[in-house]
Parts: C-alpha cells; sequence; structure tokens
C-alpha cells in the first residue's frame, strides 16, 4: 500500500507543516501493511440481486458483512502496538501489553473490529477504557488495520458496482458515510467512503447525510490562506463535511492523506457548533 505513497507524504508535509508528525507516524503505519497479505474470495453474488440492491438504494454488503481477513487484520494491528510501544514514552507499557494480549486470545480483536465495523461507539469507549487507550486512537488503528482487506474487497468488487447509477449519500458498497469530499477538475464533487475509500459522485448542493438541498441552510467556509480547502455544512443536520477543491492544486492526493492532513478544519468546524 505505501508505494508510490511516500513521494505524496513527503510533498504533504511541505505544504501541510502543521500535519508533518502525523503524517509521518501514518507513513509508517502503511510501511507495517505493506507486509499484509490478505485472502478475499470473489464475490459469489448473483448479478440479479446486484441489480436489485443497487436500483433500491441498497450497498453491495453492510459493514459487518465485509468479507474482510480478520486474521491478517489483527496482525497488522498487534504490529502496530509493537511499533508504538517505542515511539511514546507515555503509553508505552500499555502498547506493549496489548500487543501481547491480542497474541494471546484473538477474541479480543475480533471483539475490537465488531465493535468499530458495527460503530457500537459504546461497546468501542468501553473496550478503549479496558486498554487504557482514547477511543479516537483506537478506532483510527483498527480502521488503519483493515485497510489491506478493504483495498481488495473494493477492487474484486469494482466491477459489480453502477457507479454512475449511485445517487445515496453513504456508500454504495459498505452503506458507510463519506467523511471527506472533492470537487474534481471539472468541477463535479465526489465523496469518499470512511471505511472502506470507495468514491461516487454526488450534487453539489445537496447534503450527504440528511438529502437537505435548502440552499438558505446549506453553506461552507474556507479557512484563511489555505486555498483548495473548504468545509460544507448544514445548518438542517447540523453536520459537515471537509472537502478538497482539486482544481486549486497542481497534483492530486490520496483522500485518506488529505484528511489527515486537515485535521485542523474538524476543530474548526466543531468550534462552529457542527458535528
Amino acid at each position: 500500500m505505501i508505494e508510490g505513497l511516500k513521494d505524496q507524504i513527503s510533498r504533504m508535509m511541505l505544504q501541510r507543516p502543521h500535519s508533518r508528525e502525523l503524517l509521518a507516524s501514518y507513513e509508517a503505519l502503511l510501511g507495517i501493511l505493506q507486509g499484509v497479505k490478505p485472502s478475499i474470495p470473489d464475490p459469489t453474488i448473483d448479478s440479479k440481486i446486484v441489480e436489485m440492491k443497487q436500483k433500491e438504494g441498497f450497498p453491495l454488503f453492510s459493514r459487518e458483512d465485509l468479507p474482510i481477513d480478520l486474521d491478517s487484520a489483527s496482525k497488522a494491528l498487534r504490529w502496530f502496538f509493537l511499533h508504538l510501544s517505542g515511539k511514546q514514552d507515555r503509553l508505552e507499557k500499555a502498547f506493549n501489553e496489548i500487543s501481547r494480549r491480542l497474541q494471546e486470545d484473538e477474541n479480543l480483536a475480533e471483539q475490537l473490529y465488531s465493535a468499530v465495523l458495527a460503530r457500537d461507539m459504546a461497546a468501542l469507549q468501553e473496550i478503549a477504557k479496558q486498554w487504557g487507550l482514547p477511543s479516537s486512537m483506537l478506532y483510527f488503528l483498527a480502521i488503519t488495520s483493515l485497510k489491506p482487506s478493504l483495498s481488495v474487497i473494493r477492487e474484486k468488487c469494482r466491477p459489480l458496482l453502477s457507479m454512475e447509477d449511485w445517487e445515496q449519500g453513504y456508500c454504495p458498497l459498505c452503506g458507510s458515510e463519506p467523511y471527506m469530499a472533492y470537487f474534481d477538475k471539472k468541477g463535479k464533487r465526489h465523496l469518499h467512503c470512511e471505511l472502506c475509500g470507495t468514491e461516487w459522485a454526488y450534487p453539489r448542493v445537496k447534503c450527504p447525510f440528511c438529502q437537505n438541498e435548502d440552499q438558505d441552510t446549506l453553506g461552507y467556509f474556507e479557512p484563511e490562506e489555505e486555498e483548495g480547502l473548504r468545509v460544507y455544512f448544514c445548518k438542517r443536520c447540523v453536520r459537515y463535511i471537509k472537502t478538497i477543491d482539486r482544481r486549486a492544486f497542481e497534483k492530486e492526493t490520496p483522500m485518506d492523506l488529505e484528511y489527515l492532513a486537515t485535521l485542523h478544519l474538524d476543530i474548526l468546524a466543531e468550534e462552529e457548533g457542527f458535528k
């Protein structure tokens, strides 16, 4: 997964120096994932069922039913904690203990992935409390460890999806919400799935979370001196989505990197009362 990303991460560090440390840490995690080779079966969904699901607005899978290789993901997660134990003194003991427990009890990883895929935040917070980690950190590490499986699933299922016919604000592959959006070089808006990374076109003046199309309750703001970065919001559901205008940049950057390099926009949005 790291192939081709090193140069882009280096470029992002220069463009967004405030995100240098976070991007460097993510680069290290991607390096660990390079050795992960998940075993994912070819999809065997009947074409008529696929057609029916898309017509009725149902994703191909639910998050919980994705054919993820949890064994390879849990190994990656354990490697993450081993790596992090030598990087953060404050949590070194916790990281070492978690890595040991993950190796001894495979049920621990299964419980974590079950909570993450079901987006059961109460269960995730309880696990994070038991492990002595912030729930946001644990969620991020779990999702990142799933990326090799999700990447293979996305590529295997791509031929089954008719992206031009998908009009929903959630992912056509796994049903997850988008956590980023971007305008392509022609000004068309695309949403980026929070979980599997699938991207699909979506109307510019429409909230992906509540389908609000009232221009008086939709809007955006942009940080000073950062061309091409915006936060689009909806006053009806009080949600927001960070958006990259790729027309402002010479080179395109993977949305996972853009997400990490724009965490300051999340702070701005939350200060404005959006969630």
